[in-house]
């Protein structure tokens, strides 16, 4: 599992700082709804970087074959500590979660606080969408008091847009995605921007044919909603929250004005991210001038050991690697095409072929390196092939 989670590190970083810096920086000129939809990417990427490797094909070109067999010591690298510090983060993160879901879901009103699914809560401190699968509009008791009917009525339609758009379930798996990489401090900086494109493109929703003047009565909604908001840390976005109010404001102060040149730009930069997310396990065939590469045998052999689990449960296995000899003849560049258990041996093969050497290639008297190599590692119970 840690190994799984260690590995996702670098593609969700990249593509949670793209999203950070979008939100800061482009959504004035991107527009809200556009920039919101972009957060798609997260779960897109995250599924493509865990396409199972058998349905990938491999190159037909022959590749280099090794055996490892049991060896006398059998050592494996100890995640325990590591998994145990991440259950540790995920159950309490999640406790915090179940605490709070339990206690807003117990403080709602039997009876419908206005005609549509709304309720009074105590744990309400501004309106708010509450609940994962079957949301409800929560509201303060005071809500009649604090708002005009106008008000009312544009901070409704703002819930029920959340709604319409299924934000609900949207959170729920930005919620997710926090607790499985709680340890990854772009994922909390993700996780504010990509409530405040939401609360935006909620506002952009609801004022797209308003007036002036609703849109004013809008604005000193958001503000009176501010000044009732609690500090606490809350799981659901709300209506008034301090830290986007502001940011919401100027959107309706200044309307977005879309330019499609840069939209066009940024829709690429996503397509390539998400293309380069897909292709990257893939394994690059050999150039023509190549084809022989494969042949290379390394001059210093670093024999992987056998992990301890696998061979106490009998199990066996091949790993198919990916990589590169460069100019001194050091492996590098390597990566799993594909094993089989999957994931059992991946680490020890990996492990092992970066400790091997090559003979490098010399062309003019350099050293040259040599891409696109391919080499498989058969993990036997016994000494024999």
């Amino acid at each position: 599992m840690i190994d799984w989670i260690i590995a996702q590190q670098g593609m969700l970083s990249v593509t949670l700082a793209l999203l950070i810096f979008t939100e800061h920086f482009l959504t004035q000129k991107l527009g809200a709804s556009l920039t919101y939809k972009l957060w798609i990417l997260i779960p897109v990427c995250l599924l493509l970087n865990n396409i199972p490797m058998s349905i990938i094909a491999i190159p037909s070109n022959d590749f280099s074959r090794y055996v490892v067999g049991i060896t006398p010591t059998l050592t494996t690298r100890d995640a325990a500590p590591l998994f145990i510090t991440w259950g540790i983060g995920v159950c309490v993160i999640t406790a915090y979660i179940l605490v709070h879901h339990l206690t807003t879901w117990a403080s709602i009103g039997k009876r419908r606080a206005v005609h549509t699914n709304a309720y009074y809560s105590s744990k309400a401190t501004t309106p708010m969408l509450f609940g994962f699968i079957a949301p409800k509009i929560l509201l303060p008791f005071s809500f009649k008091s604090t708002f005009s009917s106008a008000q009312q009525a544009l901070v409704l339609e703002h819930e029920n847009v959340h709604h319409k758009h299924y934000d609900h379930l949207w959170n729920t798996i930005a919620l997710t995605v926090a607790i499985l990489f709680w340890f990854n401090p772009l994922v909390w900086f993700a996780l504010k921007s990509f409530r405040i494109n939401q609360e935006l493109a909620c506002d952009n929703a609801v004022l797209k044919n308003k007036t002036e003047n609703e849109k004013l009565t809008y604005a000193k909604a958001l503000v009176q909603c501010a000044e009732h908001c609690s500090n606490a840390i809350t799981l659901y976005p709300t209506f008034g929250e301090k830290r986007i109010m502001i940011k919401r404001l100027n959107a309706i102060k200044q309307p977005t004005r879309n330019s499609k040149v840069f939209a066009a730009g940024i829709l690429s930069i996503a397509a390539l991210v998400t293309i380069n997310t897909a292709l990257a396990k893939v394994p690059p065939p050999p150039a023509k001038a190549e084809a022989k590469i494969n042949e290379a045998a390394p001059v210093k052999h670093v024999s992987p050991t056998y992990p301890t689990k696998a061979a106490k449960n009998n199990v066996e296995g091949f790993v198919v690697l990916s990589f590169d000899i460069t100019e001194t003849g050091a492996t590098d560049n390597i990566k799993v095409v594909k094993s089989a258990p999957t994931g059992v041996f991946d680490k020890s093969a990996q492990v092992a072929l970066d400790q091997w050497v090559y003979k490098p290639r010399i062309q003019g008297g350099k050293g040259v390196r040599q891409t696109g190599l391919l080499v498989q590692l058969d993990y036997k119970l016994s000494d024999t092939p």
